[in-house]
This record gives structure tokens, C-alpha cells and sequence, in this order.
């Protein structure tokens, strides 16, 4: 059964019959509001983590495609850790020049961190002044540098991530950005945040750190000339699990479709996903890393998958993590545990023991994830549809529904067992970001 084949036979039911229908499983048809609004349950599917065969138990619809909204990301996230690596660090090289009267030109050789905004700005600024960098003559950077301020922020992480046609309107927009934003005053509030964020995580940063930037403009890789005078500087991002727990927390558009992008876009990710999974189409179609609408607002377009394929792909990302001594809450939020997160107030039996991603866009509202009970470790999907459009109350609605149907998995299980978890900061640097001569990089090893 496709998507759009849900609406088919619709009936309206009176106040008497939609009580009797609450109690009725799969495929049921849930009135939320005295109004007309109302809320599907498309699927819903698990599995047992030690499962030896695998099967994944469910609804008739468990192997039928429907939009995934922002559980797309967790998808995102098993390809660029299949791809790059849970440790795998953004490596943006600084090539330093001396000049006149204590200044310097920098060129900025951009490594496409997804994660370079207004926080990166201000840690390089405070690396910059560790250096006795106060003035820069001549800016420059290349097509691989992605700045966009307010990465980490509204309206950035739920919105529309810009994707530009050319080369040159990406590095007009950088421009715009260096001379708005990073070549001005700090916002000294927000600095004073962040720099005691940084200090929680063993980073030092400086207290008042300026830079006075005169010409800031674009040089392509392939036609900039590093001076004999120069000196290549590396600033490293955080490991990729945390920019991917980053992600996860926030539910954010613009980390998730730059790495999507990063990897190859949709033609890289089918062939990715066929050699994988044995997927094809049928199973998981995908047009970006967020779920966001990827088509116009008449006729929108959204990734789908199906209730399987999701579990298959959270059975396939604990594998990968767990290869390499990382868990799913690495990358994932736990309820209650990452208070910052779309999780952060589900309490309850979930509190404390379930790692989940949640989804939201237009008319489906999803969870998928996994849950620790006394019964071992299940992975579980949960998708549904709602009449957003009609009745803005529908996604409340929906979210108590899925959050109902999780917790009695979990009691079905014999109850929560909480997991082992310690609440963290994912922010976009760490102590290893430090700016380091090329040569003389060290990072970490778990």
C-alpha cells in the first residue's frame, strides 16, 4: 500500500464509534480533536536487537514506503559513518602569510565541514589571537569553505538549506557572510556562552579576541599559489560522531543535507544503499539528508522508506558504532538525558533508557530508535500521518500516540532498563581543534 493509497476509503466516524476505534491496532484511523483533524498510524515495526534471525516483527504496512520527515537523518548518519568514519575530523587548512606592520594575508582552504558556523568563527578568532593574529591585509577562501552563521541556529536548522547553482553564488554568500559577520565586533553575550561551553569540554579560548580583516575576497583552489613565506595552519573540526550527535539533537536540516551533499548526493547514496542493503527504490527513496520538502510547496517531495528498512538501517548503524567502541547514543539523543534534544522532555519509561531520532514535516510525524529493557536492547519505527494542513494540534496528537506505543513496547519487555549514558556538549570544535602546524597534528585514540 503506497502513501497517498492511505486516504483511499476514508470514512468519517462519529463520537461514539472513534472511542472503540482508539483500542484498535494497525492501520487504525485516530480523531484528535472534537474538529475533523485526524491521525494514522501508517506502521510501526521492531526487533530485537540479539535477534539471531533477524525478523523484524510488525503491522501489514511494515514493508510499504512513507515519508520518514527527520528520521531521514539517522539514515544520513550510518552513510557518513560507513563512509568517512565515527572519527573522522573536517581538516580546514589556514595558509598564514606575514606582512607589513604586524599583518597578515590568510588563504582558507575549506575541507566542506557541514558545521562551520558562527561557533567555528569564534573559536578561529580565538585561535587567530593565540597566534598574536589581530589583522588580516588579504582574506581569502576557496569553493570547498562553507560558512553559514547560524549553522547551529534558527531559522538554519529547521528551514530550507541553501543549495546553490554555481560556484561563484556560493562564494558570494561566504563573502557576504566573512564581511557581515565574521569580520566584525563579536556578540560578546553569546561569546561568553560559548567560551563556557568550551571550558566544560577542556577547551581554552581566549577572553576578548578581535580581528580586523581589510579585503576578504574568493580564489579558487585550483588558482591559489601558497607563498614561500607562508605557513600552513590546520583547524580541526570535532570527530564526526559528535557533529552527527550535533545533527541528531537539534533535528538540523543544514548539518544533514551538506553531508548528504558532501557524500555524493542521491545518485552516490542508491548506489551506496543497493550494495549495502540490497535496497532499491522500492524500499528507500531519498532526495536529501534532512527529510525536509525537496520539491515545491503545490507539489512537495519527501524521502520515504519503509517501516523495515529503517530497523535494518538502525540494526546496520549500532553495528558500525558499536566496531568501533561507540554506542547509538554517540549519535543519537536520549530521552530525558540530552535535555537539549527534540527527546529531551519525553519522560516516563522512556526517560533514560530510549536513543531515538524524531520526525516532523507536513503530514507525518516519526520516531524511530531503539529501547533498553529488562528483555534486551529492541529497535523500533513508528510512522504516522496526521492532517497538519487542516489542524496545526495534529503533530501534539500524533507525538502522545507514538509516545504511547513506544512506552507500552517497553513495558510489553518487562519494563526500562536504563542504559549508561552521561549527557554531552557536541560542539562543532573539541581540545584536539586547536590550530596546529600541518605536520604536527595529533589527534585522539579511543
Amino acid at each position: 500500500m503506497k502513501y497517498s493509497q492511505c486516504l483511499k476509503g476514508e470514512v468519517v466516524m462519529i463520537p461514539a464509534l472513534a472511542k472503540k476505534i482508539l483500542h484498535v491496532t494497525v492501520g487504525t484511523l485516530l480523531v484528535s480533536s472534537a474538529a475533523s483533524a485526524k491521525v494514522y498510524l501508517n506502521s510501526m515495526c521492531h526487533m530485537a536487537a540479539n535477534s539471531k534471525t533477524q525478523q523484524i516483527q510488525g503491522d501489514d504496512n511494515k514493508d510499504d514506503k512513507f515519508p520518514l520527515a527527520s528520521i531521514s537523518k539517522v539514515v544520513t548518519t550510518l552513510w557518513a559513518v560507513d563512509r568517512l568514519g565515527p572519527d573522522y575530523r573536517f581538516k580546514t587548512k589556514l595558509h598564514v602569510t606575514p606582512t607589513a606592520n604586524g599583518s597578515y594575508d590568510i588563504h582558507i582552504e575549506g575541507s566542506r565541514d557541514p558545521l562551520f558556523g558562527r561557533n567555528m568563527s569564534y573559536f578561529l578568532i580565538s585561535e587567530l589571537n593565540r597566534m598574536k593574529i589581530t589583522k588580516i591585509e588579504k582574506l581569502t577562501f576557496d569553493e570547498n569553505f562553507l560558512l553559514a552563521w547560524l549553522a547551529e541556529e534558527k531559522p538554519m536548522i529547521g528551514g530550507t538549506t541553501p543549495k546553490y547553482d554555481t560556484v561563484e553564488q556560493q562564494a558570494s554568500i561566504v563573502r557576504a557572510t566573512l564581511t557581515s559577520s565574521f569580520a566584525t565586533a563579536i556578540s560578546p553575550g553569546y561569546y561568553t556562552i560559548l567560551k563556557t561551553k568550551a571550558a566544560r569540554i577542556g577547551v581554552q579560548m581566549s577572553n576578548r579576541p578581535k580581528i580586523d580583516v581589510r579585503t576578504i575576497s574568493f580564489v579558487k583552489k585550483a588558482e591559489f599559489q601558497k607563498n614561500e613565506k607562508s605557513t600552513t595552519m590546520v583547524l580541526m573540526s570535532a570527530p564526526l560522531k559528535t557533529i552527527l550527535k550535533r545533527m541528531n539533537n537539534q533535528s538540523n536540516n543544514y548539518i544533514a543535507d551538506n553531508l548528504y551533499w558532501n557524500l555524493g548526493g542521491t545518485e552516490a547514496f542508491n548506489a551506496y544503499i543497493a550494495g549495502k542493503m540490497q535496497a532499491d527504490t522500492s524500499d528507500i527513496e531519498f532526495h536529501n539528508g534532512s527529510g525536509n520538502n525537496e520539491g515545491s510547496v503545490a507539489k512537495p517531495v519527501y524521502n520515504e522508506a519503509t517501516c523495515e528498512m529503517m530497523i535494518k538501517v538502525l540494526y546496520s548503524l549500532d553495528k558500525s558504532l558499536s566496531a568501533k567502541g561507540y554506542d547509538l547514543s554517540d549519535v543519537m539523543a536520549v530521552a530525558a538525558k540530552d535535555k537539549a534534544s527534540t527527546v529531551g522532555s519525553y519522560g516516563g519509561v522512556m526517560a533514560g533508557s530510549t536513543t531515538a531520532k524524531t520526525g516532523s514535516v507536513n503530514k507525518a510525524k516519526t520516531l524511530m530508535g531503539s529501547v533498553s529493557t529488562k528483555n534486551g536492547e529492541i529497535y523500533f519505527a513508528v510512522l504516522m500521518h496526521t492532517d497538519y494542513d487542516k489542524s496545526r494540534s495534529d503533530w501534539g496528537v500524533a507525538s502522545q500516540q507514538i509516545k504511547n506505543k513506544v512506552s507500552q513496547l517497553i513495558n510489553q519487555n518487562g519494563g526500562p532498563k536504563a542504559i549508561k549514558y552521561t549527557e554531552q556538549l557536541p560542539l562543532p570544535f573539541d581540545k584536539y581543534s586547536y590550530l596546529t602546524k600541518a605536520n604536527t597534528i595529533t589527534t585522539e585514540k579511543k
